[in-house]
């Protein structure tokens, strides 16, 4: 008689186990040498899209986190997009969104990755200089403030 299942049993184990719980993987610990490594050049052969698409990575802020071999794919990640963009081959553009979300180009694949970029101090050096102003010119048309 064949082997059957239990019913509400689950093969492979529960998906709250320590096994396969983000909490409990324990990291493991390098040391980063990101910092002043060349970042390459967009070549001139790529089309115009896939330059601007590359280009971006250096202004998004995930790319802080890139190392020499974060750059080497999303040079092949530009690659298969400038190919695509010739052939229109669905399989090669596949691809190419896989590379993206592992590169973490969009704010979903930054969520999935647990990657939160903050936005830059927004701090008005010179709000009390404006307020000054604006109140010495409300001072000149003769408009008084509460």
């Amino acid at each position: 008689m064949p082997d059957r299942k239990q019913p509400g049993k689950r093969e492979g184990g529960k998906a709250t186990s320590a096994i396969d719980d983000p909490r409990f993987i324990e990291v493991a610990r390098g040391t980063s040498k990101r910092h002043g490594i060349p970042i390459p050049e967009a070549p001139e052969h790529w089309r115009p899209t896939v330059r601007s698409w590359y280009n971006s990575l250096r202004l998004s802020g995930q790319s802080d986190f890139y190392e020499a071999s974060d750059w080497a794919l999303a040079v092949s990640a530009a690659e298969a997009y400038n190919i695509f963009l010739k052939t229109y081959n669905a399989a090669i553009y596949a691809s190419f969104v896989r590379i993206t979300e592992r590169l973490g180009c969009t704010v979903a694949d930054r969520k999935r990755s647990r990657i939160e970029l903050s936005d830059p101090d927004t701090t008005d050096v010179d709000e009390d200089a404006a307020e000054a102003t604006v109140i010495e010119w409300q001072g000149r048309l003769g408009i008084v403030r509460d």
